[in-house]
């Protein structure tokens, strides 16, 4: 059972980067009917989701996001241990974007720096494998980065993927000896792998599937578009979600009341509305600004912190593409988050093209 509890680490900084360009209600009624769009706003929430511009990825955010963190936090980047990078949407199959963050961002030589393949539940996965470094390593400090460009990979002929937006995260975890408690529990189940599937582009090509040529503009072709079955997932998650949650609690001893704030992912308006009614709790304890940003992914949960001149304990609840979905018990110290950066720069040396 994929339980963890980790003690003597903190949370000791939180900061998330936006792109500038919003995409509106407006947009949607020039590419859709506004039948469609109506029922789709209604179904979902859907207000406005932030698009990056054509040459912006998600580590570019990430970037501006973890530069503002250790500048505010004053952090001396020669203790930072390690440097992970979680995302569906890296700038490239290899090299692993963490190492090209490193340098970016001017961190130690030694210092640890991979890739993880994973969307939604990169918050739980990233402060899960970032207590287990840190309890491992010889430093007091370490950089968790999430974050995705789904912009870059929705389907423009399928509403329903119009929900998902771009956004990225950088956390800061340290060791502290006073520090309260993390408890995360994950899940996965992969039999429904391809509800939430970007089918070409890798390496599983079938005589089903047409042969395309590779480009280096993820905007060329169909090879890279997601194939998004939203009421597959929406049935799982409304279903799985709330006994998921029930069953973490009882494994903490813990209850609903305990907590000051729920953080659970922006995947629907109908979505959020089941869990909570299923829960047995007021739909209005439940974070929402799914009509700012719309699902950002693993970014979905830490654009829902705000900062407080106290202490919080927070339940959050990720769920997304695998499928697979992630339970956190943790606290927040005064004034760990930040404010939201919204940023359109982007590391123009990074670009690769293939013209001979």
């Amino acid at each position: 059972m994929s339980f963890f509890k980790f003690n003597n680490i903190t949370i000791s900084g939180i900061a998330s980067a936006v792109p500038e360009n919003r995409y509106t209600i407006e947009e949607l009624n020039k590419s859709f009917d506004s039948k469609k769009v109506k029922e789709f706003v209604d179904n979902t929430g859907f207000q406005s989701v932030r698009h990056s511009v054509d040459l912006q990825t998600a580590s570019d955010l990430g970037f501006e996001a973890a530069k503002e963190l250790l500048i505010k936090k004053e952090v001396d980047v020669s203790q930072i241990g390690f440097i992970i990078f979680i995302s569906k949407t890296p700038d490239y199959r290899s090299p692993a974007t963490a190492i090209v963050l490193q340098h970016r961002l001017k961190l130690p030589k030694d210092c640890l720096a991979y890739d993880v393949n994973l969307g939604s539940v990169g918050f739980a996965t990233g402060l899960q494998l970032g207590c287990s470094l840190l309890n491992s390593l010889n430093t007091e400090q370490g950089l968790i980065i999430i974050g995705d460009t789904n912009s870059k990979q929705v389907n423009q002929n399928d509403i329903n993927s119009m929900i998902l937006g771009d956004a990225a995260t950088a956390i800061l975890l340290e060791k502290k000896e006073t520090s309260l408690p993390i408890v995360i529990k994950q899940f996965s189940n992969g039999g429904n792998y391809d509800s939430y599937i970007v089918p070409q582009g890798a390496f599983r090509i079938t005589t089903d599937r047409p042969i395309v040529e590779l480009s280096s503009d993820p905007n060329e072709g169909k090879f890279n578009k997601l194939v998004y079955n939203r009421a597959k997932m929406n049935e799982f998650y409304s279903s799985k979600i709330p006994e998921s949650i029930l069953d973490f609690l009882a494994t903490c001893k813990s209850n609903l009341p305990d907590f000051d704030l729920f953080a659970f992912q922006q995947s629907n308006i109908e979505t959020l509305k089941e869990i909570a009614e299923k829960l047995e709790i007021n739909f209005s304890l439940i974070q929402l600004n799914i009509n700012d940003f719309g699902d950002t992914s693993a970014s979905s949960v830490p654009l829902l912190l705000k900062s407080k001149n106290k202490n919080q304990r927070i339940l959050s609840c990720s769920f997304g593409e695998g499928l697979s979905w992630a339970i956190a018990d943790f606290y927040l110290e005064k004034n760990v988050v930040l404010p939201i950066v919204e940023t359109d720069n982007y590391f123009d040396e990074g670009f690769v093209t293939h013209e001979m």
